[in-house]
């Protein structure tokens, strides 16, 4: 008996731990979203392999610089008349392979396999920024969506508290039919509103659940980014620009293929390599040792080699317009974030104005009408100004967060 609540406990103590740890990754921010994103994303895996295999590349080009060793044995065997025999006896020896000049080639692959290494390291800083982005916008699109939500339920809290009093001043007289039909139809509305929102929360959230890894059926959201309030200057965003990620890609691409130029230009050249050879067994020659030095000297080709001199030349003017035309791009692209952020900035001081007065309206519309001044179409008129302009103040709010976030990202090295 004692054994079996020893073990129940112990399932009640590790079923609460799984769930307390369920929960504690349930309830995210947006800067535990981009760590998560991280982790969890295939194309960053992808990325690391492949600077992976940039690394390996290094070291098979240095090693074309090192001398190659080889043992080599070999035994002949002929058929005779009187049956296969052993004629000549073996070689047995040992082969040093050194190679002396080839045009810089080898010392220019080198060079390339480690500004390869470089252009995968700038390739995954790229690929995270691109993926960041992704997870920014479903972040503050299901926050949008679920801020959206509450406003409408606040609204159609205050819609209802008008139908029972409504109902109740209908009981007495004082109202028409007409009146509760039109706070009726703005209830349907709002139901209606409040649908459409949460599908486009519930399609959001799957999207940001795809990215980061964690069930939508038990992803929260908490925004704790503070509110944004000035964009800075243009310029210290520009500054930045110029070693962005992907410029330094294609600058890695233009330097790849200069070594490229000068691997081909080095075909042209001469090349001269050392081999040796030292025996244990050789058969008919008691030498023990022998070296040989070979030069080769390409002279003619059909101009095959000085095309391809010019294609890579050629190749790597393309690869330098390249790198202008990613600049410009990326100029271009901050300008129009940071111009998007300060407009939602100025929209948040307009909307805020817009909102006070639109309340300001709505109390006064309700002592009014408690007054016999105004009717209740002229109420509601002005509960749905004002449940409008608070939610065009929250999107603004929510939508300056996104921009910065967006534009910080886009910025990054």
């Amino acid at each position: 008996m004692k054994k079996f609540n020893l073990s129940f406990l112990y399932f009640i103590l590790i079923a609460s731990l799984a769930i307390g740890e369920q929960n504690n990754v349930s309830v995210l921010t947006l800067s535990r979203c981009l760590n998560m994103a991280q982790d969890k994303s295939y194309e960053i895996k992808i990325q690391s392999e492949k600077r992976m295999q940039a690394e390996q590349r290094l070291k098979q080009s240095k090693g074309g610089l090192l001398p190659e060793l080889s043992y080599k044995y070999s035994r002949f065997y002929e058929d005779t008349a009187g049956g296969e025999n052993d004629s000549e006896g073996a070689d047995s020896y040992f082969t040093v392979s050194q190679p002396l000049f080839y045009g810089f080639s080898k010392k220019e692959a080198v060079n390339l396999s480690k500004n390869d290494i470089k252009k995968e390291e700038f390739q995954s800083k790229s690929v995270l920024r691109t993926l960041k982005a992704e997870v920014i916008q479903s972040f503050y699109s299901v926050i949008q969506a679920e801020t959206n939500i509450v406003n409408i339920q606040n609204t159609l809290k205050i819609m209802q508290d008008r139908m029972q009093e409504l109902n109740e001043r209908a009981r007495l007289g004082k109202s028409r039919e007409s009146e509760m039909l039109a706070v009726e139809s703005q209830i349907a509305t709002l139901v209606a509103q409040q649908e459409k929102t949460e599908g486009e929360r519930a399609k959001n959230i799957e999207t940001l659940s795809r990215l980061i890894g964690v069930d939508s059926s038990v992803l929260k959201l908490s925004d704790d980014t503070p509110v944004v309030e000035d964009a800075g200057t243009l310029e210290k965003y520009l500054e930045t620009v110029k070693n962005r990620s992907d410029v330094e890609v294609a600058r890695q691409d233009a330097i790849i293929q200069n070594s490229k130029v000068r691997i081909t230009e080095g075909s042209m050249l001469p090349t001269l390599n050392l081999d040796g050879s030292w025996y244990t067994l050789r058969n008919g020659n008691s030498s023990d040792w022998n070296v040989l030095a070979t030069l080769e000297m390409p002279l003619f080709q059909g101009g095959i080699l000085r095309g391809k001199v010019k294609e890579e030349i050629s190749r790597r003017q393309e690869l330098e317009n390249k790198i202008s035309l990613i600049t410009r791009d990326a100029t271009a692209e901050v300008k129009k974030l940071y111009k998007t952020l300060a407009s939602s900035i100025n929209q948040v001081t307009a909307y805020k104005n817009a909102f006070n007065k639109s309340e300001k309206s709505y109390q006064f519309q309700l002592r009014d009408y408690k007054l016999g001044l105004v009717n209740n179409l002229d109420v509601i008129q002005a509960m749905t100004l004002m449940s409008d302009a608070k939610l065009n103040l929250d999107k603004a709010l929510i939508q300056v967060k996104s921009d910065k976030a967006i534009l910080d990202n886009a910025v990054e090295q």
